[in-house]
C-alpha cells in the first residue's frame, strides 16, 4: 500500500487488546497496511498466534502482557515500544471487559472492575503514549467504544458507562492535542461476531441462539457484525486518509437498534 493514502508503511502501532477478536483483526489489518505492532493483553496466549502472524506478511510485531489498570505496567509497555521500534505513530486503545447483570445487582467491585480496564486503561495508554505523541509534533490514537455507550444496555450498566466516558474523552483529547498534530478518533461497535462474545451469549443466556437471531433481525442489515469490519475503519482513521478528522466516533452497527429484549451490546 506504499504510495496510498490508507498506507501505514514505516509506522508503529500498539494495538491493546491485540491477540483476539476485533483487536486482533485489528493487529493484522494495520500490519497488512504496512505498520509494525505492539500488540498486548493480559495473556501471553492470546498475543503469541497473532503476533506470528504479523511477521509471516514481513512485518514486526512484539507480544507484551498488561493490566491496562496498572500505571506502572502501562509505562513499562510504552517505554518498550520506544526501545524496540524507535516511536510510536498510532494507538488502538481496544481493550475492554463486562459481564451482564441488571443494575441492582451490580456490586461495587464488579463496576470499578469494568470502568478500571474500559474507561481508566483509555486514560492511562493514552496519556503515556501522548506524552511521546506531543514530543514528536504527531500521532493518531484511535478508541473503541462501543454502541452501547451511545444507546445504553440494560444489562450492562456499567460497560455502556465506560463506553460513553471513552466517546466524551476522545472528543476532549482530539480538542487539547490538535495544537500538536495528533488525531483522536473513535469507533462505536454494535453486535460483532467473536468467539469471547458469542461465548458470553451462551454462558448467560437460556436461549442463546434465539438472543442471536433476535438481535440480527434488530439490526438494518439483518446480520451480526464481523471483525474487519471494524478492522479496515480502524486502519482509515489511522491513516493519512483521515487526515481531517479528529473528534469523530463513528458508528458501526449495521444500522440497528438492540431492543430491552435483545440488549448483546
Amino acid at each position: 500500500m506504499a504510495g496510498s493514502a490508507f498506507s501505514l508503511e514505516g509506522k508503529t502501532a500498539i494495538v491493546t487488546g491485540g491477540g483476539i477478536g476485533i483487536g486482533k483483526s485489528i493487529s493484522i489489518e494495520c500490519a497488512r497496511a504496512g505498520a509494525d505492532i505492539m500488540l498486548c493483553s493480559r495473556r501471553m496466549e492470546h498475543l503469541e498466534q497473532t503476533a506470528e502472524d504479523i511477521r509471516q506478511l514481513g512485518r514486526r510485531a512484539l507480544p507484551l502482557t498488561v493490566d491496562v489498570r496498572d500505571q506502572e505496567q502501562v509505562n513499562a509497555v510504552v517505554q518498550r515500544t520506544i526501545e524496540e521500534f524507535g516511536h510510536i505513530d498510532i494507538l488502538v486503545n481496544n481493550h475492554g471487559a463486562s459481564f451482564r447483570s441488571p443494575i441492582e445487582d451490580i456490586s461495587l467491585n464488579g463496576w470499578n472492575a469494568v470502568v478500571g480496564i474500559n474507561l481508566n486503561g483509555v486514560f492511562l495508554f493514552t496519556q503515556a503514549v501522548g506524552k511521546h505523541m506531543i514530543e514528536r509534533q504527531q500521532g493518531v490514537i484511535v478508541n473503541i467504544s462501543s454502541m452501547a455507550g451511545v444507546r445504553g444496555s440494560t444489562m450492562m450498566s456499567h460497560y455502556g458507562a465506560s463506553k460513553a466516558a471513552v466517546i466524551n474523552f476522545t472528543a476532549t483529547t482530539a480538542q487539547a492535542w490538535a495544537k500538536h498534530n495528533i488525531r483522536v478518533n473513535c469507533i462505536a461497535p454494535g453486535p460483532i461476531e467473536t468467539e469471547g462474545y458469542l461465548e458470553v451469549l451462551h454462558q448467560t443466556n437460556p436461549n442463546p441462539d434465539e438472543v442471536y437471531r433476535k438481535t440480527a433481525e434488530r439490526v438494518a442489515l439483518k446480520r451480526w457484525g464481523r471483525v474487519e469490519e471494524i478492522a479496515h475503519p480502524t486502519v482509515f482513521l489511522a491513516s493519512e486518509a483521515a487526515g481531517f478528522m479528529t473528534g469523530t466516533t463513528i458508528y458501526i452497527d449495521g444500522g440497528g437498534v438492540p431492543s430491552p429484549e435483545t440488549d448483546t451490546d
